[in-house]
């Protein structure tokens, strides 16, 4: 178990001063080291990525990435199996004040290719799938609307429509309700009327999203937006996030990408995953982030940044998909000890698994109340980095296995007839953990948590809130190679 000093991105869009989240657990957790205080504090990045590497707090000039390669063991043989000899994660944590750019993230066999001709702007060639878990009331917009949804924007807002045009307008009408067997029309005619949007001359959409901004500004904006009974949209929220795009991004592309994406509100504890090619942009909120270890993005709106607009429009999932489908599911997970049934859940210890349908990484949420006051996490295949939110105590690493057995004839001392050579006590690494505080742990160490029953803070009230990184390799076996007694040589499984 190692403690880590982490690395804080000072990105524009980020919250700043106490209220981000990423600067309280950065202060909290001595990941400050130089950094003005009065930045926006927009990430914290825990991992080997070369943009921002983590490095042991006990040896403030060793990198992690330079530990594991000294120490290859440490990350497991499953994830060495899959991944080599690196972490194959990065964890992070956001606070948002202002949009994140209109992104995608591409596949592995797109990301290869990118890299190759630009790799000034794709600096390495891996995919970045990646979930986040909100900490906060968290917006987004996330994957294509129902064509039913943004064909009612594209009618009942003159700008929009203007852009557009009637005959992708008509297309989208006529998608609205596929038959199941013919859903894919549906995506066929959001990516031309997507196409035709993120394609306009900048200067006129940028004159229409102005005068849209004008438009909903005003008591009665004289809009007509006909939405079916079966898909309730709070219009009023919509139009308020797309004034605040405008004000941030004025005449970016960008914020009539709102009527096209579906808006989110994901309360503290919901997740999402966003798979390869799929649209989104993070709007305002706190949240764990992980994904495979890249920073690979293709951008297209909401970025002053370079946009490589026909490479998005080339990759995108167009697949509309609705509100039901975006949360993803955490997966609670069986605690041994927990025998009374009766015990409401704020009394128990919890574990909720976030697996997404990758190798490259999985997060657990724990949560133990202050009517807990240890937990064991019990080994698990790889390498993980744990985070603390919320609490205090102090994290105990156990032994592997319990080799204790009755002492044999050798074991016993050649000067005396009664007292074993074996061990008769053992010293457990103890590392004290508090809000912010990060922690490197190989594969295959078990280690317990105990949580401070005398709170130092008004943060050690509650419960105490962790979250684990750790690559998704559980299902895998290592390979097993069998020695021949005749040629010395290894068999084949």
């Amino acid at each position: 178990m190692l403690p880590l000093s982490c690395a804080v991105q000072t990105y524009e869009w980020g919250k700043i001063g106490e209220e981000s989240e990423v600067m309280q657990l950065a202060v909290s957790g001595r990941h400050t080291a130089g950094i003005d205080p009065s930045s926006p504090f927009a990430e914290l990045w825990m991992g080997t990525h070369p943009s921002g590497p983590s490095v042991l707090r006990e040896e403030q000039e060793t990198y992690l990435s330079k530990y594991i390669s000294e120490y290859p063991e440490c990350l497991g043989s499953a994830s060495r199996e899959a991944f080599g000899m690196s972490l194959p994660f990065l964890f992070k944590v956001l606070s948002i004040r202002k949009a994140l750019s209109i992104q995608a993230h591409p596949t592995k066999e797109h990301a290869q290719l990118l890299h190759r001709q630009r790799p000034d702007l794709y600096k390495d060639p891996n995919h970045k799938p990646e979930l986040a878990i909100a900490l906060s009331p968290f917006e987004a917009l996330l994957a294509f609307r129902p064509s039913v949804e943004i064909a009612a924007f594209v009618q009942g807002i003159p700008e929009l429509l203007e852009i557009v045009g009637n005959e992708c307008l008509s297309d989208l009408i006529a998608v609205s309700n596929p038959p199941s067997d013919q859903e894919d029309i549906a995506s066929v005619a959001v990516k031309a009327a997507y196409g035709k949007l993120m394609l306009s001359d900048p200067d006129k959409v940028s004159a229409l999203v102005n005068r849209l901004q004008a438009r909903l500004s005003e008591d009665n904006p004289d809009l007509e937006i006909i939405l079916p009974q079966d898909h309730p949209i709070n219009l009023s929220s919509v139009f308020q996030v797309y004034l605040r795009l405008a004000q941030e991004f004025p005449g970016d592309v960008g914020c009539f990408s709102l009527f096209f994406l579906n808006y989110i509100k994901l309360e503290p504890g919901q997740a999402v995953y966003l798979e390869p090619n799929l649209p989104h942009a993070y709007l305002s909120g706190d949240c764990i982030e992980c994904m495979a270890c890249s920073d690979n993005v293709v951008r297209a709106g909401l970025t002053p940044k370079f946009k490589d607009v026909e490479c998005l429009l080339g990759m995108l999932q167009y697949d509309p998909r609705s509100m039901d489908d975006l949360i993803f599911p955490g997966t609670p997970r069986l605690i041994e000890g927990l025998t009374d049934e009766t015990l409401s859940e704020s009394l128990r210890a919890q574990i909720i698994s976030f697996i997404p349908p990758v190798e490259d990484f999985a997060v657990d949420k724990i949560v133990i109340p202050r009517t807990v006051q240890t937990l064991e996490l019990l080994p698990i295949a790889s390498a993980s980095i744990l985070l603390f939110i919320h609490g205090s105590g102090f994290l105990q690493r156990l032994p592997c296995s319990d080799s204790a057995s009755n002492p044999s004839e050798a074991e016993y001392l050649s000067e005396s007839d009664s007292l074993p050579a074996k061990p008769v006590a053992r010293v457990h690494e103890v590392i004290h953990f508090n809000r912010g505080s990060v922690v490197f742990i190989s594969a295959n160490v078990p280690c317990c948590v105990h949580h401070s029953l005398t709170p130092k803070s008004e943060d050690s009230d509650g419960p105490l809130l962790a979250f684990r990184a750790y690559a998704n390799v559980e299902h895998r076996r290592p390979s097993v190679h069998l020695l021949s007694t005749e040629t010395g040589e290894f068999l084949s499984d």
